[in-house]
C-alpha cells in the first residue's frame, strides 16, 4: 500500500467508540459522582497501570480475550488492562505491613477486552468500581451492595433491582458428583436452560432427591422468602453456610432500610471459578446488560503471595449513562459566548477576562459565521447567553428566553452584569 495515497479510515477499531462533548461530560460526571459516594464509605481512589503483566489478568480473563504485547526490554509478555481486580490484588499483596487493614480503593477507567466484534460486545468498557481487602465476613459483603444502591439513588435512578446469590450454595449442592455431570451441570444453569436440565438429568445415575435439588436452581429466585425453601435443599455444610450468610448480608441490607432493591438468586452461578462466595449484579428495566456486578474472591490475592480476603464491584458507565440519559442530572450549561465582529479584539478579551474573574464560562467563536451560525453553535453546545460585538454596538442576549439588550460600550456591559 503506498501511504502517501492512503486515507486512514475516520473510524475507530469494531467494539470501540469515540464520546462527543455531551456524553463524555455524561460520563466523566457520572463517575465523579460515584467516586464521591465511595469516598464517603471510606473508599478512596487509586491509578493503576493501563499495562500489566499478562499472568494478573489470566486470574479474572481468559486467554483469548485479552490485548496482548510483548515487552520489548525483556520479552515478557504483558497485556492491556482488562479488569481491575486482578491488579487491586496485585497492589493489596504489594503493600503488606505497610498500611493497616482494611484497604478500601475505587477506581475509574477503560478496560480492554478483545471480543469477536461479531457479537457485538464493547471491546473498551469503561468502569467505576470499588474494592474491600481485608474482611470476611457477610456484612463487608453487604457494606458493598449498599454502596452500590447509594450510588444509583444518588443519581436520581429509582427502578432498578440488585440480584444476590451465592457461588457456594450450588457447590454444597454438587460437592458429590464426579467433575465431568458437574460442568454439564453448571452449562445447563449458566444458560438458565431448566427444561434441558431437566432432560438431561432423566438421563444420569444420581439420586432422586439430589435431582430434585439441582432441578430447582433454576427456581430459587425471588425475594427474601425463597431462602427457606433453599434451606430445605442445603445438603451439607457448604450449601448451609451459604444461606447462613445470605441471611446475614439481606438483615444489614434491611438495617439500611433497602430491602427493597433486593432479590435473592441462588440459581446464578456467574463467575463460578473466580468468585467464592456472595455474587450480586444490578438489573434495570429494559437494560440488557448489568449495570454493576462484583462479589467475593478469597482466593485471588492469594495468587501474589500471602491470601487475604477480597470483594468488590464494579460500574458499567456506558450502559448507566444509557440507561440514565441526560434527564437525571443533566448536562452542564455554558454561560456566554463572545461573537465579535469588530476590529477591535481588546474588547473581547476584556469581556472574557471579566467573566471568568467571575466564576463564568466564557468563550469565542473565530469562525466566520453570520449571527444565525452562531447561535446554532450555541444550542448544540448548551451555551446560554451571546455577547455580539460589532463596530455600532454591543448586544446582551439569552437564546433561551429572547431577553436582549444593547449597550453602547464595554464597560456599560460590564456595570450591567455586575449588577445582574
Amino acid at each position: 500500500m503506498n501511504r502517501k495515497n492512503s486515507i486512514v479510515s475516520s473510524q475507530p477499531p469494531p467494539g470501540t467508540r469515540d464520546f462527543l462533548p455531551g456524553e463524555t461530560q455524561l460520563i466523566d460526571s457520572t463517575a465523579n459522582i460515584l467516586l464521591e459516594e465511595f469516598s464517603k464509605w471510606g473508599y478512596d481512589k487509586v491509578i493503576t497501570p493501563s499495562i500489566d503483566y499478562l499472568d494478573v489478568f489470566l486470574m479474572s480473563s481468559e486467554a483469548a480475550e485479552l490485548f496482548k504485547v510483548a515487552d520489548i526490554s525483556t520479552g515478557e509478555m504483558l497485556s492491556f488492562r482488562s479488569d481491575f481486580t486482578p491488579q487491586i490484588g496485585r497492589l493489596s499483596s504489594a503493600l503488606k505491613n505497610s498500611i493497616t487493614l482494611p484497604y478500601k480503593f475505587s477506581y475509574s477507567g477503560p478496560v480492554l477486552r478483545n471480543f469477536d466484534p461479531v457479537l457485538g460486545k464493547p471491546r473498551e468498557i469503561w468502569q467505576v468500581g470499588a474494592e474491600l481487602v481485608g474482611p470476611e465476613c457477610p456484612e463487608s459483603d453487604a457494606e458493598l451492595i449498599i454502596m452500590g444502591i447509594e450510588s444509583l439513588k444518588r443519581l436520581n435512578i429509582k427502578d432498578f433491582s440488585v440480584d444476590i446469590g451465592n457461588v457456594e450454595f450450588f457447590r454444597g449442592i454438587v460437592s458429590d458428583i464426579e467433575a465431568p455431570l458437574k460442568k454439564r451441570i453448571e452449562e445447563f444453569i449458566l444458560r438458565k436452560d431448566s427444561s434441558g436440565l431437566h432432560n438431561f438429568l432423566e438421563g444420569v445415575s444420581l439420586p432422586l432427591d439430589k435431582k430434585e435439588a439441582i432441578n430447582e436452581l433454576p427456581f430459587i429466585f425471588g425475594k427474601k422468602s425463597v431462602i427457606k425453601k433453599a434451606w430445605k435443599m442445603a445438603c451439607n455444610e457448604a450449601s448451609q453456610n451459604a444461606l447462613d450468610n445470605l441471611e446475614r448480608i439481606v438483615s444489614y441490607i434491611k438495617s439500611y432500610n433497602l430491602e427493597k432493591y433486593i432479590t435473592i438468586d441462588l440459581g446464578e452461578i456467574r463467575g463460578l471459578n473466580y468468585y467464592t462466595g456472595t455474587i450480586f449484579e444490578c438489573f434495570a428495566p429494559h437494560v440488557g446488560y448489568e449495570i454493576f456486578g462484583g462479589g467475593r474472591y478469597n482466593n485471588l490475592i492469594g495468587m501474589f503471595g500471602e491470601n487475604r480476603a477480597g470483594a468488590g464491584f464494579a460500574v458499567n458507565l456506558d450502559i448507566l449513562c444509557k440507561y440514565t440519559g441526560t434527564s437525571a442530572y443533566g448536562y452542564n450549561d455554558k454561560d456566554y459566548l463572545i461573537f465579535n465582529k469588530s476590529a477591535d479584539k481588546k474588547l473581547e478579551s476584556e469581556l472574557i477576562i471579566f467573566l471568568r474573574k467571575k466564576g463564568r464560562t466564557a468563550e469565542s467563536n473565530f469562525m466566520n459565521y453570520g449571527y444565525l451560525d452562531a447561535v446554532k453553535y450555541m444550542e448544540e453546545n448548551n451555551i446560554k447567553n451571546i455577547i455580539y460585538i460589532d463596530e455600532k454596538k454591543i448586544l446582551l442576549k439569552n437564546i433561551n428566553t429572547g431577553k436582549e439588550k444593547n449597550f453602547k460600550n464595554v464597560p456599560d456591559i460590564k456595570k450591567y452584569l455586575e449588577d445582574n
